[in-house]
This record gives C-alpha cells, structure tokens and sequence, in this order.
C-alpha cells in the first residue's frame, strides 16, 4: 500500500482560516488524467477506492480551500454542499462550473443529552446548531418553526458554530451546555461513541431527513453534489463522463453494504492515514454503511437534478436556479 503524504497548499483564504490538504501518489487509475477536489467526510466514501489517487485532493477545510474552487479553473471537478455550490455559482460573474451529479442527501439528526425523543419543547431551552446557511441548519429551522411548532428566538436561543466538528468540542468539554445539538454523520456516530464511553446518551430527537420527507414529500435533504467544470469538459468531454460513470458505480457501491468499500479503505492505510484522506476510519464507514447512514445517492434515487435543488430551495421560500447551472 502507498502512504506516502503529499501536503497540499489551500487556495486562496476565504470566510475561514485553513489547514493542510494531503493527498499521495499513485502509478494508474481508470479516472487517470481528471483532477478534482472535495471536502473530507461523508462525500468520500464516493471515492472509497481513490484514497493513493494524486489527482484528488480532499481537504478538511471546504472554506477556504475547496469553495475557492468553483470561482478558479484549476480542477475538472470539484465536490461540495449541492446547494451552497449553486448559490457560489449564482453569484459569480461568469460561473466556470455547473452541477452534474448528486453525491449524497443529508445525513443530519438533532440530538440531546438533557432531552429524549416526544419530549415537548420549552421556550428559553437553547440549541448549538453548525453553519447557520447551510442545509442542515436551514432546514432544521424550517422544520422546527413549521412542523414541530417550537417557539424560540433565532437570535438568541440558537448558537452557530462554524463546523460540526465544533459541535463534537462543545460536547466532549460539556454535553450539557446546550439542551439541543445539531449533528451530521459520521461525526454523530463517532461523538455517540465518545460520550457512551464517559457513561453519557446521546439521543437522537429527530432524523431531520425523515421529517423533511414527511413534511415536503421530498425524497431528502441535499447534501453533497458534483460540479463539472465547463471549459474543460467541452475539451475533455469522453474522460469526464467516464469518470461521473464511475463515481456513480462508487455510490451505488457505497450505498449498499459492499464489502469492496472496506477492503479498499483497508488497503489504503491505518486509521489516521484513512481518517486524515477521507474524515473517517474503514471501521467507522463500514458500521454506518450497513444501513447507509452518509446517505449516498445510488442510481434512480434523483432523477432530476434540478427539481432536487430547486424543490428544496423553494420550500425554504427562495426561487429556482436557473437551467444554465445544470450539466445536461
């Protein structure tokens, strides 16, 4: 197996200050030659068997090193939040990339260690939620205000963090200092492990997806997509469908319990090597992938791309994107 670490330089600072990005080399793969980067964590595992793949870079700082690059013609593609991306995208000028692929649906759950699911909601009780317009906080709110008519003030009984690896801190120093928590996966799983160890619950209140499905009659929250660079795709146009081909046999792969997706982590290397690539260990992807708790989107889960955004956006009271941010 290849271990070999190659540091990466963040691009241009934005919004956050980062951390290095590793990546290693490797000798040859089917997706040889494109060139692409993501955040780590739950849109990895669409790359289970790319870890020694130099032409990917995975960072654990999006802000300021993987946002940067929809504005910046340096990757073929580039993975992020399907959403945020599209806002990037809507506000740029000249918008070099367009969405042309879902990755993942939210994997977001609200969660307590004062509070047991059907407990009633009491006015002044307070929630740390993370990255207050992103989806998992925007439709924590639209669901809580909506749907399970809690009364609270946005601005004072809600605290942001800035990640939800914040999150995780907050709980692991003082699991009581707020009554509610938002929490994605695999940083659930894994700070559920970390209080169980210190004789302390974490519950799970609600599953956001699933209330969002009930209450919207949509198959989920988005989460993560696949944005294809529009000059290099119209050079390059064979190579980069085969690669979001073999992404998507990834996903189907990674949505299902196939054992490939272990053994490929497992070759990879150790648990920090694999943690630092991809934001999580084989042990920990393999025990949420039985039930496919990172919510990777196999084939014929979206079958319209943009009604998938666009549904979501408009529920949430903005207007649809235009057709011209969509491949195909």
């Amino acid at each position: 197996m290849n271990k070999k670490m190659l540091a990466v330089l963040p691009l241009s600072a934005l919004l956050l200050v980062g951390c290095a990005t590793s990546t290693t080399s490797s000798s040859s793969f089917s997706t040889q030659g494109i060139q692409w980067i993501t955040p780590t964590g739950a849109p990895t595992l669409a790359f289970f068997d790319q870890g020694a793949n130099a032409n990917w870079v995975s960072s654990s700082s999006p802000a300021t090193a993987v946002v940067p690059a929809l504005k910046t013609d340096t990757y073929d593609a580039v993975v992020f939040d399907g959403v945020s991306g599209l806002n990037v995208l809507m506000a740029a000028e000249n918008p070099q990339y367009k969405l042309a692929q879902w990755i993942s649906g939210g994997n977001f759950y609200l969660v307590s260690t004062k509070h047991a699911s059907g407990d009633t909601f009491v006015t002044g009780e307070t929630i740390q939620g993370f990255v207050k317009t992103g989806n998992a906080a925007q439709s924590f709110l639209k669901l809580s205000k909506d749907s399970w008519k809690w009364s609270y003030d946005v601005d004072t009984d809600v605290v942001w963090a800035a990640g939800v690896a914040d999150i995780k801190t907050t709980l692991l120093a003082n699991d009581t200092a707020y009554d509610y928590y938002l929490l994605a996966e695999p940083v659930l799983t894994a700070t559920s492990k970390a209080l169980k160890d210190k004789n302390v619950t974490l519950n799970v209140i609600y599953d956001l997806q699933a209330e969002w499905k009930k209450a919207y009659q949509q198959a989920t929250i988005p989460a993560a997509a696949l944005f294809v660079n529009t000059n290099h795709y119209a050079t390059n146009k064979g190579a980069i469908d085969l690669f979001l081909k073999e992404t998507q046999a990834r996903q189907d792969k990674a949505a299902t319990n196939d054992a490939s997706v272990k053994t490929a982590l497992d070759a990879y290397g150790d648990d920090t090597a694999t943690n630092t690539r991809f934001g999580f260990t084989s042990a920990l992807a393999n025990s949420l992938q039985e039930t496919n708790r990172f919510s990777i989107l196999a084939s014929g889960v979206i079958t319209d791309k943009k009604a998938f955004a666009n549904d979501f956006a408009t529920t949430l009271g903005g207007s649809a994107y235009p057709d011209n941010l969509f491949l195909g």
